[in-house]
This record gives structure tokens, C-alpha cells and sequence, in this order.
């Protein structure tokens, strides 16, 4: 770690220390195999590899990271169209130091068979009820038609009244087994609990034989109960011998003592919930060394494009604010805080651009309050109005109320939000009582060193806005946030300003700390030397578009328009420009000085497909970029393909990040009989909407009239 970074931390903590305020940090990083393949590692969220992945990882951090941690599999969302519910596996440890478990072995902690059958886990059930002294209470449940000899599993009615564990006679028997509902689940969530007496406990451990693993499910319980009955468990497997032994069912409630650190299977990629840390090196810390553990399991947070591109593993890293406790949360104790940062950062389009993926704008995971509804910019500036002069603490749902309707996508979903409030305290949803504040324009870089940094700097302004209430109104960007922010010279200047206000504030931010993520965010397409400078080209963003809504026979989906790609040209001294003019397929160039940079942004049509925009508009790739005297005289060009220049496909993703290069390498040529003829430039056509960027779409189709 650098100078200047541990220099910047230290100040962020003392800032925060000044103001009195404890803010805790945590984070979602996603991690994808080294080889992506099968739907899982696309936009499946559940598949064969994914499972195994997870508690190998955990195996591991037991053994380097939390000794005496617990592994169990706990149960997340189920959306439309998907058969079960998605598994998250979370591993819990004590703060105190206390170990939760002392037999890391009899765990299952890979995705294979065990040795077991159904004997195996009556006996264990029975014994586990016996250490309870509930051995009687225990009940055979069998699949619906299924034999009434062959249970599926058993179930144990289970709670815990003070120090006393409790359980029910449910009206089941051996000759009478509960009939579970029909699914691929575990027991414990197939009970047909509603069938019950009203007066009747309606919770219960269950156990069960599953590919030779013994399945124990726990039943809801608060973290003291749900660690005395996990010593419980242990004592009887370990009594019995009971390897290969998976525990699963609900997380433990009111876990202010534990550290849960989950892997949650995700769409294309697999989600690490990280534990919140109370400052920046906690965070870091913890972020190494889980990215170390799970490389050495053959997963990495690079994903290699067919094209030979190289980004991030395509699934976010969202970044969490919160407090310690509930009672000590810095958005309930300072309402104000949170509205000094939906000003700066709508004020601020790098904050929403830099860090995100490849996939930005209104149809994104993470769009900007401005790229839903414009007028929705006046109701949030009333909002904020209020929130200024509301006093703190004494209401903790008056963020909520205010801005849930306001901090949404344009479908209203409130989680897909840029600023998302949709775990601060939403009774709504049975995660949503958190506080906590999930900035999600931010994708798993490459380097787990930027990553981290990434979050630093986040914290850093969340300091600065905590130290000294922003205030300012909300930016009206109109056409310019797709077109001026699409490009990274843009970006760069909005970057530079950020960190000098962080200067201003005491907190010592170079912008040089970030030319890494820069350089990783906009790479380098190709260059081309002139007499005098150069001419360089970086990818820039591109907001696909969201289509319309389509029947697929299952849940209704809605597709992006990924058809259309943006490219920023810069030149490296602006007195090229009173000798010389930049052609792209024969269209002169406009440059502006944005910064420190001479840019223009270009944007063509890259690839056809459908559903998109434009059918009209043929694909304009390769581009033929062109650097022409005034006279006309061609001296120096090349050609840019979007795609494999040899061919309609590749043959597979890139399997090393040579071949990437190589893909990469190959797209850029440079041009070697084009110097000396002589064009004339074709007039170039902008729009309010389009001013810093030529769209050569819109060339394209006025040409045809």
C-alpha cells in the first residue's frame, strides 16, 4: 500500500472521528471462475459449479481467516421462473472470539455425496432431541403419495422460552407422518405448518438425507438460542460420527455479536457479503484476504470478452454505509448526511460512471435519480429541503418515507436505484430494517487493490459531506450526462474537482491514485503518431437502451439494446488541430477542450441484433479513422473493429490474457495505403443532444434521405 493512500485513510478516519459520527463499511464483490462457462457464469443465477465453489471458499477461510467460525446454508430470493429459492452460504463467527463450531471436519464443504442414508438421520435427530429431552416430540414427515414407511425426513417442533427449550405435540405419527409440500427444498421449508391449530408451535428443526449428506434445518431463533442449540447439534454429531453434515435454514436474528461474512449465487457470478468494518483498513483487510482465498480456489474478478476485452467480472461490488447498532446509525442521528450526498453525488456524474461496468444509464442495475424521470430532480430537491431541517434520531423511517418513492428505477423498483435506501428501514421487506445505505454503481474491478481504493474514496467523501452538510442544488445535465459524462476526458475533469474538494476539507486525495482504474475503466484502443503529437483513441460509455417488454412464454423480460458503442479521440497537442482535421468514415470531427484534454466522442452502430434500436442504420463497424492536412492529403490512419476482423466469430472466449491481447491487438489496424490520397470531409452532423459526440447513426440515416 502507497503512502498517499494510508495518508488518506488515516485523515478519513479522523475526519470521521471529529464528527462524532460511526460509520461502518461493508461490501458485495462477485467473483467468477477463471474459465466461465454454462449459464451460471452468465445470467443464470443457480448451476451445477456454483454451490461447491462457495463452500470450498469457506473450507478455506475457516481454516485462515475465522477458526471456529460456523458454515451453514441459508435461503435468499426466489424470483419468477426460478424453481428454488437462491442459497446463500454464510459463514458465522464470534466477535468475543468464543468459537460457534470446534469440528470444522464433519462439515460438508464441497458440493459431492456423502455416505449416508435415511438411518443415518433418524438417528441423528433422535439423538439431538434426546440431548434436548424432546426425543418424544419428533415427527416422520413423508413426500405427498410417498410411502408411509419411508420417510423423507423428521421434524422436531422446536423454540426456546428464556433458557428452556420448548417443543409441541403436532398431531403426527409414525402411522400418520406430516405430509410435506411438493418441492426440491428442504424439509424445514415444506412443512405444512398452516395446517396446524392455531394454538400450535409452528417452527421446527428438521433432518434429512439428501445425496448422502445429513441435512439439518434450523428453525428462526435469536443468535444466543441459535448458538446453544448449534453446540447442541455438535455434541450429537460429533457423539454419532456424522461427517458430511450440512446445516441450513434461517440465519440467526439480532447477530450485533457476530461477524457474517455470505457467498450468495447470483446472476453470472457468484456474491461475497462482506462484514461491516468500522474503518477503511478493516475493510481492505477483509477484502485481501477473502479475494486471496478465493483465487486460490480458481475464482478471479476478471472476466475475458470474446472481442479480447478485459473487465471486471460483470456483477457488482456495491458498497454499504451503515452503524454499528441500530442506536448508534449516522443516518438516523444526522437525516442531513444522507441528503448532502444525493446532492453531491447527482452533482457529480463520476461518482456514478467511473466505478460502474460496462452497463450504465436508466436501464442499468444502478441508474441516477436524473436518468429516470427529469422532473423527479424538483420533488427530490422538496425532499431534501425537509430532510434538512428534520432532528435526528428520534424517527428512523423519515428517510425512508421521504425518498422510497423518489430513489427508484424506472419501474419504481426501489432496490435498482443508484443510492438505494431499500435496507435503511423498509418495513416493506424482511431485509429491510438494516440501516444501511447501498451506493450500487460499482462493478468488481480487475485489481482487488482498486477495488478497495474505490471505496476509500467513497468514504472519503462521505466524510468531507459528514464534516460540512452540502447544500447546494441539484444540477439540471439535461442531453449533456449522455453525451459530455459518456466520455472519459469528461469524467476526468468531474474527477479532478472531487478530489480538490477533498483538499479543501483537509483530506488529502491525488488524483494520480486513480489512473490505474482509469486506464482499466477506458482503455486504450489504438494510437496513431503524428508529426507533433498523436491521436489516441479509449473506449468510452454507452447507455444501452431498455427495450420493450417481451413475452417469452415464462416471467415477462426486457432486454438492452447493446448494439451501439462509443469511442472518445483525443489529441495530445491542440495545435494539430489549425493544420490538421480528424475524419471517421469520412465525417470531420469536432474537438472540444474538456479538462486537460482536445476529446470528441464518436458513436456508431457496432454489431447488429435484436430487439434494438434502428434497424435502418446498417452496422458501421470497422471505423476508418483518418487524420487529413487541410487540403485533404491523408497523412496517417487506421482502421478500429468492433469485432474479429477475420471473421463472423471467435473460436470461444480468450483462455489466457495473452490471447486476450492478442484479440485486442488485431482489431486495431493501422493503415498502410491510405497516406497520400486526398478526401473530402463529409460535414458533420450534431444535435443538442449529441454535441460533444458525433453519432454516426444519425449521419447515417439523414445521408439516406
Amino acid at each position: 500500500m502507497s503512502v498517499a493512500i494510508e495518508s488518506l485513510a488515516d485523515e478519513v478516519e479522523a475526519k470521521l472521528e471529529d464528527t462524532g459520527l460511526s460509520i461502518t463499511m461493508g461490501g458485495e464483490p462477485t467473483f467468477i471462475p477463471e474459465q466461465p462457462e454454462g449459464p451460471e457464469w452468465n445470467d443464470a443465477a443457480m448451476g451445477p459449479e456454483k454451490l461447491g465453489y462457495a463452500r470450498r471458499v469457506s473450507a478455506r477461510l475457516l481454516r485462515e481467516l475465522y477458526p471456529g467460525a460456523l458454515v451453514m446454508q441459508v435461503f435468499g430470493k426466489q424470483y419468477p421462473g426460478e424453481p428454488l429459492p437462491r442459497w446463500v452460504v454464510l459463514n458465522i463467527s464470534r466477535k468475543d472470539g468464543v468459537a460457534m463450531w470446534g469440528h470444522p471436519e464433519l462439515f460438508l464443504l464441497d458440493d459431492e455425496e456423502g455416505p449416508h442414508d435415511t438411518t443415518a438421520a433418524r438417528k441423528l435427530v433422535a439423538a439431538i432431541a434426546s440431548e434436548l429431552d424432546l426425543r418424544e416430540y419428533v415427527v416422520p414427515c413423508i413426500e405427498e403419495g410417498g410411502p408411509l414407511d419411508e420417510p423423507r425426513g423428521w421434524a422436531l417442533p422446536l423454540d426456546r422460552r428464556e433458557d428452556d427449550w420448548v417443543s409441541d405435540r403436532w398431531p403426527h405419527s409414525a402411522d400418520e407422518p406430516m405430509v410435506l409440500f411438493g418441492g426440491q427444498s428442504p424439509i424445514g421449508l415444506r412443512l405444512p405448518l398452516g395446517s396446524l391449530e392455531e394454538d400450535r408451535l409452528r417452527r421446527a428443526l428438521t433432518v434429512e438425507e439428501t445425496r448422502g449428506a445429513l441435512h439439518v434445518f434450523i428453525p428462526p431463533l435469536e443468535f444466543d438460542s441459535f448458538h446453544a442449540l448449534i453446540r447442541v447439534i455438535e455434541r450429537a454429531a460429533v457423539a454419532r460420527r456424522c461427517r458430511a453434515l450440512v446445516l441450513c435454514g434461517y440465519r440467526p436474528s439480532e447477530t450485533d455479536d457476530a461477524t457474517l461474512v455470505g457467498f450468495a449465487a447470483d446472476p453470472g457470478v457468484l456474491e461475497v457479503n462482506l462484514p461491516a468494518a468500522r474503518t477503511w483498513a478493516d475493510y481492505d483487510q477483509t477484502l485481501r484476504a477473502i479475494t486471496a482465498a478465493a483465487r486460490e480456489e480458481g475464482l478471479v474478478t476478471t472476466r475475458l470478452h470474446l472481442n479480447g476485452g478485459v473487465q471486471g467480472t460483470g456483477g457488482g461490488a456495491h458498497v454499504l454505509f451503515g452503524g454499528p447498532t441500530l442506536d448508534e446509525n449516522p443516518f438516523f442521528e444526522r437525516p442531513q448526511l444522507f441528503s448532502s450526498m444525493l446532492r453531491y453525488w447527482q452533482r457529480h456524474p463520476v461518482l456514478s460512471y467511473l466505478f460502474s461496468g460496462q452497463y450504465v444509464g436508466p436501464g442499468s442495475q444502478a441508474p441516477r435519480a436524473d436518468e429516470t424521470l427529469l422532473s423527479r430532480l424538483y420533488e427530490i430537491e422538496t425532499a431534501c429541503l425537509g430532510v434538512d431541517k428534520a432532528k435526528g434520531a428520534q424517527d428512523r423511517g423519515i428517510l425512508d418515507r421521504t425518498f422510497r418513492n423518489l430513489l427508484t428505477d424506472a419501474a419504481g423498483n426501489t432496490h435498482l436505484a443508484e443510492i438505494s435506501i431499500d435496507k435503511l428501514w423498509n418495513f416493506d421487506s424482511p431485509t429491510g430494517l438494516q440501516g444501511l445505505v447501498e451506493l450500487r454503481a460499482f462493478e468488481t474491478m480487475p485489481r482487488v487493490e482498486d477495488q478497495s481504493l474505490c471505496a476509500l474514496f467513497v468514504r472519503a467523501v462521505i466524510a468531507m459531506l459528514a464534516a460540512r452538510p452540502y447544500t447546494e442544488p441539484l444540477l439540471r445535465h439535461g442531453a449533456k450526462l449522455h453525451d459530455r459524462f459518456m466520455l472519459p476526458a469528461a469524467l476526468d475533469q468531474d474527477l479532478n474537482r472531487v478530489c480538490a474538494d477533498l483538499v479543501v476539507a483537509g483530506i488529502p486525495c491525488e488524483r494520480s491514485l486513480f489512473d490505474a482504474i482509469f486506464h482499466t475503466r477506458f482503455p486504450v484502443l489504438g494510437t496513431i503518431d503524428l508529426d507533433g503529437g498523436e491521436l489516441i483513441v479509449r473506449q468510452a460509455l454507452e447507455p444501452w437502451p431498455l427495450m420493450a417488454e417481451m413475452g417469452s412464454g415464462g416471467p415477462t423480460s426486457r432486454m438492452v439494446d447493446n448494439s451501439t458503442d462509443r469511442l472518445q479521440l483525443s489529441l495530445s497537442n491542440r495545435d494539430l488541430l489549425e493544420t490538421h482535421r480528424v475524419l471517421v468514415n469520412g465525417v470531420s470531427l469536432r474537438f472540444f477542450e474538456i479538462g486537460d484534454s482536445v476529446a470528441a466522442g464518436v458513436r456508431y452502430k457496432a454489431a447488429a441484433g435484436w430487439p434494438a434500436l434502428h434497424p435502418h442504420v446498417p452496422i458501421q463497424s470497422p471505423l476508418s479513422i483518418e487524420v487529413a492536412e487541410r487540403s485533404g492529403a491523408v497523412v496517417a490512419g487506421a482502421k478500429y473493429h468492433y469485432w474479429n476482423p477475420q471473421g463472423p466469430q471467435y473460436d470461444g472466449s480468450p483462455k489466457t490474457f495473452e490471447e486476450a491481447a492478442s484479440r485486442r491487438t488485431a482489431r486495431w489496424r493501422p493503415a498502410t495505403g491510405e497516406a497520400s490520397q486526398v478526401r473530402s470531409p463529409i460535414a458533420p452532423l450534431y444535435t443538442e443532444d449529441s454535441y460533444y459526440t458525433l453519432d454516426l447513426r444519425r449521419q447515417a440515416a439523414s445521408r439516406a434521405k
